[in-house]
């Protein structure tokens, strides 16, 4: 596209120039103001003094693109190839510039207040005078973080910490619990239980056993001494009678025997 078919279909209004060929045009002070030229190509261009204003050149190609004294403020220039390209003295206030490469670019005395330049390739880029407040160069270590998540999602994310604190500490009683339980299991089924309602049965069976066995002595004893009495009962009894002719008779003898001596 030529820079005068360029200007004038602006002017007509036109605001679309995605993927336009503008390599080595001169476009010297035109007023490209709010157009859309991502993926364009301005390489070698002369662009000096050009109205770029809020302008999106998502990653155009300006390398070795003359762009001093051009006003490039709040202008997208996300992963836009700008090495070699001169800005000096160029109005790059709240520009977007995150992921651009700006290698060898010259930026002296341009004015960067409030521009976003993270992630930007900075290798040999001349930053002489330039004015830099409030200018982002690297990430805030937070502001890396909270990228990472929606902000809806941070205060579910802090809430999830504060409830897993407690969680592990139940977990761990929980676990000793289920480790108490499962040795009191064990024991059980080695050694089960009986019924509550078997037990008195239990006890009264043990008294009865006991009350019989008692019984069974006790009629032991009787046994034997009802013997002992039978035994007793049963031998002959002497004969009251008879005791003096034994006597009677012993003494005789006791006399023969006497005699016979003497003779």
């Amino acid at each position: 596209m030529k820079p005068q078919e360029l200007s004038q279909s602006y002017d007509a209004g036109r605001r679309d120039f995605v993927g336009v060929n503008l390599d080595y045009t001169n476009l010297e002070q035109i007023n490209l103001e709010g157009a859309n030229f991502t993926n364009a190509s301005f390489r070698q261009a002369n662009l000096q003094k050009a109205n770029l204003q809020e302008a999106n050149l998502t990653k155009a190609n300006l390398e070795d693109a003359d762009l001093r004294n051009s006003n490039l403020a709040k202008t997208t220039l996300n992963e836009a190839k700008l090495s070699g390209a001169s800005l000096i003295q160029a109005n790059l206030q709240e520009a977007i510039l995150t992921n651009s490469n700006l290698e060898d670019t010259d930026l002296t005395k341009a004015n960067l207040t409030k521009a976003n330049l993270i992630g930007s390739n900075l290798h040999r880029t001349i930053l002489q005078d330039a004015i830099t407040h409030e200018t982002k160069f690297k990430a805030p270590v937070e502001e890396k973080k909270a990228a990472e998540k929606p902000i809806e999602e941070q205060p579910q994310e802090s809430a999830k910490i504060a409830e897993a604190t407690p969680k592990r500490s139940t977990r761990k009683v929980n676990k000793e619990e289920d480790r108490s339980t499962q040795v009191r299991e064990n024991k059980a089924e080695k050694e089960p239980e009986k019924p509550v309602e078997e037990q008195p049965q239990e006890s009264a069976k043990i008294a009865e056993a006991t009350l019989n066995k008692s019984k069974v002595k006790r009629i032991k004893k009787e046994d034997t001494s009802e013997k002992q009495v039978q035994n007793e009962s049963d031998k002959p009894e002497e004969n009251i009678d008879n005791q003096p002719e034994n006597s009677q008779q012993s003494a005789t003898k006791v006399k023969r025997e006497t005699k016979n001596k003497d003779e």
